[in-house]
């Protein structure tokens, strides 16, 4: 028996005959989710997390409410760039739109106690519990005309740039949907439909994000930057802290970064941690989600066996995650926003600021280091019923199909509203000095 196991065996657990990962449908409260609603409008998204407007286009809303009506069967998929502004945006689009849309969550949120389990429940929650029927009430209620809401990404991104690849559930759901309204003898329309938002500072924020990076620097004992400018403390930061875990994990020491830039330092780093996890485990074949998916199913089950050799492991996948999300191609451009600093010492202090209840906190509720205002877009919905087939020789590459195509109509539209609010000669954008160095001429 591990280490682990041995603790467990004498550990109660934290609530007796309590199991998170049992399944309950949810008993939605019309008055309580109204009433929620309303506070969330008025008081969480405006001064707990400092969403000052919101830029909702009605053309946009009119696209979303078109396509959630009950004789629609409608699931929203919305980017998710952060941890929680990004619920609270969800609930505000829902109150607009659909008051009683489901919300799909983690089973460990939404089951992690007796009383937040009721009172999910009452808020039109649905959790993840694996085996769970949550798929079932989804379809059923998507049916009803209300709407499912589930974030295609599957877990955070903090990048307000890019939409990273889908799972596949919420086009597995709208097929199902599709298939149970045939058998019922109807031609319900069936919609994903996507939104995406920015989210973007009314001012200059340089002195927030010094503070941000105060902490970070002394709660990971780094080399403090108070004298740097904001655009220099944040590239020494980078690199003391690539070095620090590279220190931590055994890995050899990065290189220095020269013209090169600090990107093709940290590329040295992954290429590392991935020998060493291949070594063990085997080729790693396909994107990097993929990988993961796979590394963390193989170190569940090395526990028993090896309990130091898969923590060792996980700290090294854990590691590579991190590097993953903050690649070159998004952040090593000539100059950076403010948004794009921000998203990053948010994630930084998410995967490693994790001691003392304070940090804890701050983890769940991240707020921003300025106000923002959400500017929210809605792309063309996918017709689901449109692409249905019950031949199943087309049933994989027509699911496939229109996964990529959410996706791509995600990030087209990102990239559109990047566009769209682009200001020239930004005075908040700064020089970037992570970024490779042109070759003298």
């Amino acid at each position: 028996m591990s280490p682990a196991a041995a603790a467990s065996t004498h550990a109660p657990p934290p609530h007796r005959g309590f199991d998170p990962r049992e399944y309950h449908d949810p008993r939605p409260a019309p008055a309580l989710i109204h009433a929620l609603g309303l506070l969330n409008r008025f008081v969480v998204l405006p001064h707990v997390l400092r969403l000052r407007a919101l830029d909702f286009p009605s053309a946009d809303l009119a696209r979303l409410r078109a396509a959630l009506q009950p004789g629609t069967a409608a699931f929203l998929a919305p980017v998710h760039p952060e941890f929680m502004t990004d619920w609270m945006l969800d609930k505000e689009v829902s109150r607009r739109a659909a008051p009683l849309m489901a919300h799909w969550a983690s089973y460990e949120i939404v089951n992690a106690g007796r009383l937040q389990r009721a009172f999910w429940l009452r808020n039109n929650l649905i959790a993840n519990a694996p085996g769970g029927g949550g798929k079932e009430r989804s379809v059923c209620w998507a049916l009803a005309g209300h709407g499912v809401l589930l974030h295609p990404e599957g877990s955070v991104s903090w990048h307000g740039g890019r939409v990273d690849p889908l799972v596949p559930g919420i086009v597995e759901l709208a097929w199902d949907a599709c298939r149970r309204a045939r058998e019922a003898g109807t031609e319900k329309p069936v919609f994903v439909v996507p939104l995406v938002w920015k989210l973007r500072f009314v001012r200059d924020v340089s002195a927030g994000l010094a503070r941000e990076m105060a902490h970070i620097e002394r709660r990971l004992a780094l080399p403090a930057g108070d004298a740097l400018p904001v655009e220099r403390r944040f590239a020494a930061l980078q690199r003391h802290l690539l070095q620090r875990r590279c220190e931590r994990l055994g890995l050899p020491a990065p290189p220095a970064p020269g013209d090169a830039g600090y990107f093709a330092a940290q590329g040295d780093v992954v290429r590392e941690i991935r020998r060493r996890l291949e070594e063990r485990h085997g080729p790693l074949d396909g994107d990097f989600n993929r990988v993961q998916h796979g590394l963390r199913r193989a170190l569940r089950e090395l526990r028993a066996a090896d309990p130091e050799g898969a923590r060792r492991d996980r700290a090294l996948l854990d590691e590579w995650e991190r590097l993953e999300r903050f690649p070159a191609d998004l952040y090593g451009a000539s100059t950076l926003a403010q948004e794009e600093v921000a998203e990053n010492l948010k994630r930084t202090r998410a995967a490693l600021v994790t001691r003392g209840f304070g940090d804890a906190l701050h983890n769940a509720v991240p707020v921003a280091v300025g106000p923002r205002v959400a500017h929210l877009r809605v792309p063309e919905p996918l017709a689901v019923h449109e692409a249905f087939t019950a031949d199943p020789r087309l049933v994989q590459a027509r699911r496939a199909g229109l996964l990529s195509t959410l996706r791509r109509r995600m990030q087209d539209a990102l990239d559109a509203l990047g566009t769209e609010l682009a200001t020239p000669g930004d005075r908040w954008r700064m020089s970037n000095p992570l970024a490779a160095q042109p070759p003298a001429p």
